[in-house]
């Protein structure tokens, strides 16, 4: 066979799946286009079911000649310029630390959401006023007033707790994971600056469902925010594991609160801003436990020393250090006067 004949076989070739398609397509819309009587552009029966025939068909021979088209890549143009390649993407986020400060803060976060859950599990038992699961803490601070709950209510309490006792076993082995010791005291920042705070105003069924949601929205944020800051893909997918629960929790206290479910999602995005989350002041670094956490910032040192620092060139303005030069002033001028008058009385 002559070269001529082989390549004008090879273009004809690579205009068929183009072809092959372009005539499926207007067979199709042939068959579409045919409608009831009544109704003016509805496929009839005749047409849907010649249409699925020649689907079942039609499709797979015009991908066969599809594949069969050339894979020829098209070269530059004259001008240099290339077809754009897509960016190679990857599905972790970059790292912003070395892995040192990566497992220091893989080992803080895990280690405080621990201590947050055992304090968890704490403040649902005073709400339940257990006292045989308070009997070894009883530095906590207790209802005023025994709250008789309904089935509900009572229910969901329980149900509470044993959930946070879950999640706080489960993270024993997170924090292992991130070469931490597991904690074994609950976060006496949430015992005292939340619980404590509020103790006094749990009164009735409906303040401590407020309380329960506060909690578990606050346990929420934080897990959402620590996963974000952890740093390999392991433990965030298994600290938003739990932390999807705690969000879920949190629903289910404002359900009970109001059963419309007007208030179970107050928003479209889970605040994860300071306020909302555990402050930095919570935190549990390596070798503290969870008595070591405060209840409200520290006041820092160094700006008290400012403040003293700034007293100072002040003091030297005030009335009393302006005057001496002008009292000492004044003093000689009387001496002097003085002076005078003696000289005047001996000459008389």
């Amino acid at each position: 066979m002559h070269p001529d004949d082989i390549d004008e076989l090879v273009r004809e070739a690579q205009h068929i799946p183009t072809t092959a398609v372009a005539q499926w397509r207007e067979t199709a819309g042939r068959i579409l286009v045919r409608s009831d009587p009544d109704v003016v552009g509805a496929p009839g029966p005749d047409g849907r079911r010649q249409f699925l025939r020649l689907g079942g068909g039609g499709v797979l021979a015009a991908a066969v000649l599809a594949a069969c088209g050339s894979d020829e890549v098209t070269p530059p143009s004259e001008t240099g310029v290339t077809e754009p390649q897509p960016a190679e993407t990857t599905l972790a986020p970059p790292r912003a630390t070395t892995p040192e400060e990566g497992a220091t803060q893989d080992s803080v976060v895990t280690r405080t959401h621990r201590s947050l859950e055992l304090a968890a599990v704490q403040i649902y038992s005073v709400l339940l006023d257990d006292d045989e699961a308070l009997a070894e803490v009883s530095s906590l601070q207790r209802l005023r007033e025994e709250i008789t709950y309904d089935e509900g209510t009572l229910g969901m309490l329980t149900l509470l707790r044993n959930r946070h006792r879950t999640h706080a076993e489960a993270l024993v082995g997170l924090i292992e994971t991130a070469g931490g010791e597991p904690i074994a005291t609950a976060n006496r920042g949430i015992l005292d600056g939340l619980l404590g705070a509020q103790i006094g105003d749990l009164t009735t069924q409906r303040a401590v469902l407020q309380f329960a949601g506060s909690i578990e929205t606050l346990a929420a944020a934080t897990y959402a925010w620590g996963a974000g800051t952890l740093s390999t893909p392991q433990l965030r997918q298994s600290l938003m594991a739990i932390g999807a629960v705690a969000a879920r929790q949190a629903a289910l206290v404002s359900l009970l609160i109001d059963p419309t479910g007007a208030s179970a999602v107050p928003a479209a995005v889970l605040d994860t801003s300071g306020p909302a989350r555990l402050p930095e002041y919570m935190l549990v670094a390596d070798g503290q436990e969870g008595t070591d956490a405060l209840a409200e910032a520290e006041e820092a040192p160094a700006d008290d020393e400012d403040a003293e620092g700034e007293d100072a060139p002040e003091g030297e303005d005030t009335p009393e250090s302006g005057d001496a030069p002008e009292g000492g002033d004044g003093g000689a001028e009387d001496s002097a006067e003085g002076g005078d008058g003696e000289s005047t009385e001996s000459e008389g």
